[in-house]
């Protein structure tokens, strides 16, 4: 995945704590663009980020 979120930059592998991820507020960008819009148009977030259909997704 080319994306990055403020829980991952806080938290890093404990990232669940953090309370605007549990309340699904997280904020999220694409490492690639610097934007919440990824290379492929697409939005950026934890559920479509996770999406293998996309031309821009990479496994990890």
């Amino acid at each position: 995945m080319h994306f990055c979120s403020k829980a991952l930059s806080v938290f890093g592998e404990n990232y669940a704590v953090d309370a605007d991820f549990q309340a699904g507020i997280d904020q999220t960008w694409c490492v690639v663009t610097a934007k919440p819009i990824g290379p492929d148009e697409g939005d950026v977030g934890w559920v479509e980020c996770s999406n293998a259909e996309r031309a821009c997704f990479r496994a990890y």
